[in-house]
């Protein structure tokens, strides 16, 4: 896996067009929200295909469409799909490039601060199903992963919260240097995020992860600790039918296992609240009137669910995160009810 950080749009356009030196064809995959910020993507020489906005675009409707038009405009073996959008388009466009043939090559250039931080990497493919999030997936790793950190200039609240986000996650269960950077400087980053300091955290988060999947690239063991604040937040999207954005739901789980960390003597009194106070600046309101029952039955689903016992992830302190097996999940809707 090839990852470059281009810093001119013409970069882009060129490393888009050298692709033509190895591949038949090119089909993009993105969405309508991003060719209205890069109407250059229309005029490279490439199919287009244009999935649905946000969560919507990783159903099997979605699936169907797409590898019927792959068919359609006879996609094989020596072509490319390349994935030009956020976290839902890289987990889309990596299954639909995993199964259509039984695998042609992709590449991606994330558009959000999500994608370039943390959904871009690692080979994790995903589609929804019956509204649970990413029931369906494969693990295959794209070719290339092309930054180019000036698309963060036009994202939304909601997108920078998305990325600001999983930062803060790979700060807590691997970089206390990176969480202590964000104390000082997240204003830096939300919600107008100056390139010079995002960058340096993206590439330090690219890293992380890497140092993970090299490990345990099929989440078999320490790749689960990338899923703090992810098995609250994933029920929770779930819960919302997908309506509250996947930042604010893992930040929520983020609030959950922290406080649990902090139940179970794992983390100090201190060290929950400076996580509390980096997360304030988010401005979460209180969740009212769950049913906690039904966000249960929704981590029921959890992929760290095996045989009824869940593999949830606890902080031993800020900086290194502890894999807790067969966790008691009376202890969560305890913790649920904090939100």
């Amino acid at each position: 896996m090839n990852i470059q950080y281009l810093t001119t749009k013409d970069e882009i356009i060129n490393s888009i067009n050298a692709y033509h030196q190895h591949y038949d064809k090119i089909f993009i995959f993105t969405q309508n929200a991003i060719l209205m910020h890069y109407q250059f993507i229309n005029t490279l020489n490439a199919h287009i295909h244009i999935c649905d906005e946000n969560e919507h675009c990783k159903s099997l409707e979605q699936y169907d469409k797409s590898i019927q038009y792959l068919h359609d405009y006879k996609c094989n073996k020596k072509s490319l799909i390349l994935g030009i959008g956020g976290g839902t388009i890289t987990d889309f466009v990596g299954y639909v490039a995993s199964t259509y043939m039984r695998g042609v090559e992709h590449s991606f250039i994330p558009t959000s601060l999500v994608g370039m931080v943390d959904a871009a990497v690692g080979g994790k493919t995903a589609l929804n199903y019956n509204r649970i999030r990413n029931l369906l997936g494969t693990y295959k790793n794209p070719n290339d992963i092309l930054i180019y950190t000036n698309f963060l200039n036009t994202l939304k609240e909601e997108d920078i919260i998305n990325g600001c986000a999983e930062t803060i996650k790979y700060s807590l269960i691997m970089d206390l240097k990176l969480f202590e950077y964000l104390e000082k400087q997240l204003s830096n980053i939300f919600p107008n995020p100056n390139i010079d300091h995002i960058t340096p955290i993206i590439k330090k988060c690219i890293n992380h992860k890497l140092n993970i999947i090299n490990q345990d690239q099929y989440d078999m063991g320490i790749r689960n600790i990338l899923n703090f604040g992810h098995t609250v937040g994933h029920a929770l999207e779930s819960y919302y039918n997908f309506q509250m954005p996947h930042g604010k739901a893992v930040l929520y789980g983020m609030i959950v296992a922290s406080y649990l960390s902090k139940k179970e003597n794992m983390l100090s009194n201190q060290e929950y609240n400076r996580i509390i106070n980096v997360i304030k600046i988010f401005n979460l309101p209180s969740l009212k009137n769950l049913k906690i029952n039904t966000i249960m039955a929704f981590i029921d689903s959890d992929k760290k669910n095996i045989k009824n016992q869940l593999n949830y992830i606890l902080l031993s302190s800020i900086g290194k995160a502890k894999i807790k097996t067969n966790y008691n999940k009376e202890s969560i809707k305890e913790g649920l009810g904090i939100l």
